[in-house]
């Protein structure tokens, strides 16, 4: 993908919204986001579609928020496909804001999105360890559905999952990963 004025402005917003203005751990993230605004998200069955939709619904957030007249970003995303930043975030938001919604508890969109890079398999790779090669094949596996019967490798880890996670739509993982925590 080439960054325009636009996408890395939608970008930034992305970063942002996960990270809000500092990095996780005094780390830099930045090169594993940038891979991850750049890798499609491939939904591996037609409920996962609704992910993917979520991802791409951040996008009139965005115009919205940043007062942009959605034309011009729609010019400057079209064709473009859901990444997996976006698909992760936008589940992130949905997480927040229609399932576990706490005043008390604060905005936690960064706490969803960072569990899941750390079910992924991609925590350790802050700016200076950042390996391409490494988190492709770790994009690749989750697409693939190559991950652990628990989850690991996909979005969601359980302890002691009762069924196959590679078996369920992204949803249903979701589901039995905030019913295994208790939250």
């Amino acid at each position: 993908m080439i960054f325009n004025d636009m996408t890395s402005q939608y970008f930034d917003w992305l970063r942002e919204t996960v990270c809000g203005r500092w990095e996780p751990r005094n780390l830099s993230f930045h090169k594993l986001l940038a891979f991850l605004f750049q890798q499609d998200f491939i939904p591996s069955c037609e409920m996962d579609a609704s992910r993917a939709e979520d991802g791409r619904d951040l996008r009139y957030r965005f115009a919205q928020e940043k007062s942009i007249p959605y034309a011009a970003l729609n010019s400057a995303t079209s064709g473009m496909p859901c990444s997996m930043l976006e698909m992760m975030v936008g589940l992130s938001i949905r997480i927040e804001e229609h399932i576990m919604a706490d005043s008390e508890a604060g905005n936690r969109v960064g706490q969803w999105f960072w569990n899941m890079v750390v079910s992924l398999g991609l925590a350790a790779m802050d700016d200076a360890r950042f390996n391409e090669g490494r988190a492709q094949f770790i994009i690749d596996r989750f697409n693939q559905r190559a991950y652990q019967p628990n989850g690991a490798g996909g979005l969601f880890t359980l302890i002691s999952p009762n069924v196959d996670m590679r078996q369920l739509d992204i949803w249903y993982q979701l589901m039995a990963y905030l019913n295994e925590s208790n939250m």
